[in-house]
């Protein structure tokens, strides 16, 4: 019975703990311009140095 409820708790908590990191990084995406740490207009792009 303890595995049952082992295995039931792991679920649960790795499903909370997808469904933050997903919830998270949507917002960062789609946050309004001053909060997005993407810049369509002006991307940046630095593959190194020459």
């Amino acid at each position: 019975m303890g595995t049952i409820l082992t295995t039931i708790g792991a679920l649960v908590l790795g499903g909370v703990v997808a469904a933050a990191t997903i919830v998270g990084v949507v917002s960062s995406q789609t946050a309004a311009p001053d909060k997005s740490p993407t810049n369509v207009n002006a991307p940046v792009i630095e593959y190194g140095s020459n």
